[in-house]
């Protein structure tokens, strides 16, 4: 199963700006007119926005959509040597779907990999996940780590800056960094409390070494994993127009409390007739129960306070201190490659800066 990270939103109208750069408009465009050609590689964004936020903008859509690019290029520069720029914006109604895993899916379904493009989704309302098992958590965006494709997904009344940081936030995921909660509801990329660019410990270390979104065809990677659970729906209604309706589902997050997921699932279990069986075996394999999801939690908890103090303790030059909490973390997270992932990226840290104290 692949992980998808999310940025949770603090709420767009009541959000700090403690930390966000601020320039006037015609300071933003003047250094996003900075040369591309000084930095390492020029990346594309393909905008598509929704009727949400063509609401809340209307004829100045493409005035914030620059803007947002401009505040993110700023930020960026502190990482690496990228540079961002405008390509198509396209407008596509996104409809009134809340699972945010279905609408990314959907998305990444109707573009293709491009060399240096990567593919936004900006909608003026926010989406839900349910990976808590209990409920809806709403979201500010949403991407599959090192893809190309990711939504943003910003309540009315949501400024610029909010914009220019969740664009930022995804677009880390999709250079490898991965999220690490703890209580609060914070996470990597800072306190959600207010609005952050600095990266994290292990993030920094994981996007300073990442090549950036992979293609599509890279096994274990979101495209390939959502391609493999609707070849296995074909293989077993292929054919029908129960495949259709199958299909759909499987793009939903499997959560005991996703709304859409349920009533579609029921919707078609009633309708499978003789198929019936080999549809709920398809979907058995793919749900994930309250269960599974309070172990999850439970074992990420653990997992993000150790993670955290390591984080703290690195930043305090308490090199040992951090050494030991990574060593924690990797007696109880065998079972956990992604974190593995991370926590690989703070030890090669700490690792250097021991290299360095010597």
């Amino acid at each position: 199963m692949f992980v998808c990270l999310i940025a949770i939103s603090p709420g767009a109208g009541r959000s700090s700006n403690r930390g966000l750069p601020v320039h006037p408009p015609h300071q933003v465009a003047a250094r996003a007119a900075l040369d591309p050609e000084a930095f390492d590689r020029v990346i594309r964004l393909d905008v598509e926005y929704d009727e949400t936020f063509l609401e809340q903008h209307g004829d100045r859509v493409e005035e914030v959509v620059t803007e947002a690019i401009a505040l993110h290029n700023l930020e960026w520069r502190r990482y690496r040597r990228e540079w961002f720029v405008p390509g198509s914006l396209t407008f596509r109604p996104s409809g009134d779907e809340r699972d945010a895993t279905y609408v990314l899916a959907r998305f990444m379904h109707r573009t293709v990999h491009d060399h240096d493009t990567i593919h936004v989704n900006l909608l003026g309302r926010q989406l839900e996940v349910y990976s808590s098992g209990r409920g809806a958590t709403a979201i500010g965006g949403l991407a599959y780590r090192g893809s190309d494709a990711l939504l943003v997904s910003v309540a009315p009344g949501a400024t610029t800056h909010l914009i220019a940081y969740y664009l930022f936030h995804e677009l880390g995921h999709c250079w490898d960094a991965l999220d690490i909660p703890f209580r609060g509801g914070d996470s990597t990329y800072g306190a959600k409390s207010k609005i952050t660019f600095d990266i994290d410990a292990g993030n920094e270390e994981v996007m300073e070494h990442a090549p950036g979104p992979s293609d599509r065809t890279t096994r274990g990677r979101a495209p390939v994993v959502i391609r493999q659970k609707l070849a296995h729906a074909w293989r077993e209604t292929g054919g029908t127009p129960l495949y259709g309706r199958l299909h759909e589902l499987l793009l939903h997050e499997p959560s005991p409390s996703n709304p859409a997921y349920l009533r579609k699932k029921s919707e078609l279990l009633a309708d499978a007739g003789d198929a019936a069986e080999r549809v709920e075996s398809v979907i058995a394999r793919y749900e994930v129960t309250r269960s599974d999801l309070r172990d999850d939690a439970e074992l990420r908890q653990q997992i993000a306070e150790h993670y955290w103090r390591a984080n703290g303790a690195l930043a305090a030059g308490d090199l040992d201190c951090a050494a030991a909490e990574i060593e924690v973390i990797k007696s109880i997270s065998a079972s956990t490659p992604d974190v593995h992932f991370l926590v690989g990226a703070v030890e090669k840290k700490i690792q250097k800066k021991i290299r360095r104290r010597r």
